[in-house]
């Protein structure tokens, strides 16, 4: 089973669930349409445990920091597109009065250490996320650089490194 997680105001069927369709049918992949900015980050993860028998799991951007900490709490491994790691660096900027800043602190400080099977793919033009920081914060077992900003939606390079790193994940299972 694949859990896959979308960004911020983005869709449950986005760039990455298209693309994941086109490796597996649909009755193995998960994708939640979830409300970031409304729900508590912690009620967030909790409901994101529901979800059993994961394999791995793909995030993008806002959803990319929920796949890492699941990724860490279920020692599976992990494709993250653009992460917004660390989210309380961003996420204020990008939601108004957003009230949840303190819990995505202690989940990033709880759940971020010991992370281990995690690939990423950054687009080098991400002006919403910086790259360069991102790839420092996180420790990945591989990263592809790609040209283009924070939506990589369009871009085929992105689609081939995206199956890429499905398959080098698959690899190490």
């Amino acid at each position: 089973m694949i859990l896959n997680l979308h960004g911020l105001n983005g869709s449950a069927h986005n760039t990455n669930y298209k693309l994941l369709l086109k490796l597996y049918s649909e009755d193995i992949i998960f994708s939640p349409q979830i409300d970031y900015v409304k729900t508590s980050p912690i009620k967030i993860l909790d409901s994101l445990k529901a979800y059993r028998n994961i394999n791995y799991v793909v995030g993008n951007s806002f959803g990319g920091f929920f796949a890492y900490i699941l990724s860490n709490i279920y020692q599976i491994p992990c494709l993250l597109v653009n992460p917004c790691i660390p989210p309380e660096r961003y996420i204020p900027f990008l939601v108004e009065d957003y009230e949840f800043v303190n819990e995505l602190a202690f989940l990033m400080s709880e759940y971020a250490d010991n992370v281990q099977s995690v690939y990423m793919i950054l687009g080098m033009e991400d002006h919403v996320l910086s790259p360069a920081y991102t790839e420092q914060i996180i420790k990945a077992a591989k990263v592809w650089k790609v040209h283009g900003g924070h939506s990589l939606s369009g871009n085929e390079l992105f689609y081939q490194v995206f199956h890429a790193g499905i398959k080098e994940i698959e690899s190490t299972m």
